[in-house]
């Protein structure tokens, strides 16, 4: 029975032998070699490199000026007794807007006038009696109706009957343009500013943006260009229009005063109104990358293309610039050319000959 025991331990022990060696392996054999593994392919997008015009843009910020716009003064100082308009009323030329305290004015301009026909009369008499058969001013020869003239005082009581006209227009504030009122403050039975216009008309129908551009734009601009202008207050909305005035002089600061023409097609927009104008136009004959393929690596430009299926940085200098684009010049050891694939994303961590898993994008 003993020796049955101690046959028994012996078999436990040889049998254990091996689940030990095994187990000694897993952990210090092959698994050790998993260091060194494969890393996965970066995975990133790109497109095609093209060659073309480059649409560029030219963006400054300006203001609205009414295309007809006139200030409206009272060259006397007597008190507004009516006002005819309010402010946004649309008023056609020549109407009435508002009028002054006038009827000295208006006594003036009649007792004028009485003088002016009672002249005539008298002019009359002396012609009847120079020729026979003469009725009118036209009957007599031209030195006798001077002499008629000179002998009544015509002359004099025709100056002082316009001169009674004027005064009396001077109280009348008569529209000179078609527009809208606009800065109207004075109210009836009061004394108009006379630091200020009365008020202003505006022909809001169309509008001309003023805007500056610097100096070195000025040799891409040319009048009737077409011109994109968005208001800042309402920027869903998009209006066209074109250069009609380039003011051939550069101010102290640089810029050259623009000068374009819009309609005001919904009526919204409002003089003195802030907007951004952009102006688009081509250049021909460059290299163009969208702005997510520039990155900077040791504070240069780079683009990374695709060679092989591993990236390949091409060291470039940005030239002429839009909203999404450069055009680009490819400096030192490049080598990209019109055609080429460049990385769009996933490079901006991106390092040079890097296996990659790369997707054309949509543009």
């Amino acid at each position: 029975m003993k020796n049955l025991i101690h046959y028994l331990l012996v078999l436990c022990l040889v049998s254990s032998a091996p689940a030990c060696k095994k187990k000694t392996e897993n952990k210090f054999g092959n698994k050790l070699g998993d260091i060194g593994a494969k890393a996965d392919p970066i995975k990133v997008e790109g497109q095609l490199i093209e060659y073309g015009d480059f649409p560029i843009e030219l963006v400054s910020n300006g203001k609205l000026e009414a295309f007809h716009k006139a200030s409206l003064k009272f060259r006397n100082s007597e008190k507004v007794v009516k006002i005819h308009c309010q402010n946004g009323d649309w008023v056609e030329e020549g109407k009435l807007i508002a009028e002054l305290d006038n009827q000295m004015e208006k006594l003036d301009l009649e007792q004028a006038n009485l003088r002016l026909e009672k002249v005539k009369l008298d002019r009359l008499d002396l012609i009847v009696s120079h020729q026979v058969g003469a009725k009118r001013p036209e009957d007599v020869s031209p030195n006798a109706l001077n002499a008629f003239n000179i002998k009544v005082g015509y002359r004099e009581t025709e100056l002082a009957y316009e001169q009674a006209q004027i005064r009396y227009a001077y109280s009348r504030l008569i529209a000179p343009i078609s527009g809208r009122i606009a800065g109207l403050e004075c109210q009836e039975q009061n004394f108009p500013a006379g630091d200020k216009p009365f008020c202003w008309l505006l022909n809001d129908k169309e509008f001309y943006v003023v805007f500056p551009v610097m100096e070195n734009e000025i040799a891409r601009l040319r009048v009737g260009q077409e011109v994109s202008v968005k208001p800042f207050a309402i920027d869903s909305v998009t209006y066209t229009g074109r250069i009609v005035e380039i003011d051939p002089m550069i101010d102290i600061h640089g810029n050259v005063r623009i000068k374009a023409r819009i309609p005001n097609t919904d009526g919204r927009l409002v003089e003195g109104m802030n907007v951004k104008a952009l102006i688009r136009d081509k250049v021909a004959g460059g290299l163009i990358v969208p702005k997510e393929a520039v990155v900077l690596r040791n504070n240069q430009q780079v683009v990374f293309s695709l060679l092989n299926g591993r990236s390949y940085w091409n060291y470039v200098e940005s030239d002429l610039e839009n909203s999404t684009s450069y055009t680009i010049r490819v400096v030192k050891a490049g080598i990209l050319k019109a055609g080429d694939t460049i990385i769009t994303k996933g490079n901006l961590n991106l390092a040079n000959d890097a296996e990659l898993e790369f997707k054309f994008n949509a543009k």
